[in-house]
Parts: C-alpha cells; structure tokens; sequence
C-alpha cells in the first residue's frame, strides 16, 4: 500500500483539489429552501443533545446527522463545515474509484480522468450532504469493495462490504435494502462455487458486521 501511494499520491492530490474546487463552487452558489438544510439543522440538534426519532422527527438517514455533527464540532458551526462534510465523501468516492480502476489494469490516466469525471458528478450536483447521495455513493463503494474482494480476495476488502452497506441503510434504505438482499444471495452462491475462499470471505465481512453492530449499539 506505501508503494501504491509513494506512486499515485500525485493523481489523489489533483482529485482533492479538483473535488475542493468543485464542490465548494457549487455549495456556494446557491440552496434548495428545505433540503439543503435537512443534515444541516441534524447536526445542529446532535450538538444540542437531542438525538434523531428520539428527540426530533427525521426523514433521513440518523447517521449523515452524526457525521455533521462531528465536521461542526472539529470546524465550527458553519457553511464551510457543511460543505467540507460533502468534500469529504466527494474525495472518498473519487479516490476509491481511482484505485478500483487501475486494479482492472486501466492506464493510469484514463483512470484518473474517470475518477475525476466522478469527482465532477458525484456531490458537486448538490454541493452539501444528502441522503440520497450517501446513500448511493455508500451502495456504490460496497460494490467495489466487493469486487476487489473477488479479484484479491483480501479479508480487508470484504470487511468493508458489510460496513459500507450499514452506512448506506442509516443514510436511506433506499437502494442499499434492496442491494443487500442481492449481495446476500450473490455471496451465497459464490462461496458454494469458490469453497477455497469460502472461509476468507467469510471471516472478512464476519469482521465487518461486528463492526457495523458496535457502531449501532454505540448509537
């Protein structure tokens, strides 16, 4: 992993510049009256001691609320906390899709020229935190995630299948519920035909779950 970043590290520097510029041009520019400020008045309310369906009503995912609240208490009550929060996952997808592409062996800088279309498409279409897009970008790194557990077949990549898709539920049920009943039945049949990976693969999102369930009982 040192020698990929040692060899790569400049491509993720442009991602995060490009996915900077991007992201804070489009959060400035303008808000949608209510959705801009749903995961907005949720962080506010976690900083306030009030916790989502228990103290105030939600129509979103619980968890975007608690990721916001952290970037305002680690930056401060204020837009640039708010969008900083969408620069983030912004920069995750586009650097993740980076790496997922040059493992199918595509050249590096077609590789780099997908993940910044990515970067243009991904959060700079909203420009703050949504649970339509967490939700998604959080389903769609499952997905790569398990196909890099297919290629490599390395515990770590499978761990984080189970973890992106509690991510991907807590943000909106929808389409993680309906992937995860998909993953669930494709992974079955995978193990029942690569019964040689069977105990890798399980022990990797056996992990991952663990987590998943610690995260939800710390909620």
């Amino acid at each position: 992993m040192y020698n990929y970043f040692r060899d790569n590290y400049h491509f993720h520097l442009l991602l995060i510049i490009f996915s900077f510029g991007f992201v804070f041009f489009y959060g400035f520019r303008g808000i949608y009256p209510i959705d801009s400020f749903i995961i907005f008045n949720g962080g506010y309310n976690i900083l306030n001691g009030h916790h989502p369906f228990k103290d105030y009503w939600s129509i979103s995912g619980p968890i975007l609320d608690y990721f916001q609240a952290i970037f305002f208490l680690s930056f401060g009550l204020n837009w640039i906390s708010y969008v900083l929060h969408a620069f983030v996952m912004n920069v995750i997808v586009a650097s993740v899709s980076f790496y997922f592409f040059q493992k199918l062996e595509i050249n590096n800088y077609y590789s780099f020229l997908y993940a910044l279309c990515i970067a243009i498409l991904a959060y700079p279409q909203t420009g703050t935190p949504f649970m339509d897009h967490h939700a998604f970008y959080f389903a769609y790194l499952s997905i790569i995630f398990l196909s890099l557990g297919i290629q490599s077949n390395k515990i770590y990549f499978w761990c984080f299948v189970p973890i992106m898709l509690f991510f991907s539920f807590f943000s909106k049920q929808v389409p993680s519920g309906y992937l995860l009943i998909l993953v669930i039945f494709f992974l079955f049949f995978y193990m029942l035909k690569n019964k040689n990976k069977a105990l890798d693969i399980f022990k990797g999102l056996l992990i991952g779950t663990i987590i998943s369930i610690f995260i939800f009982l710390l909620w």
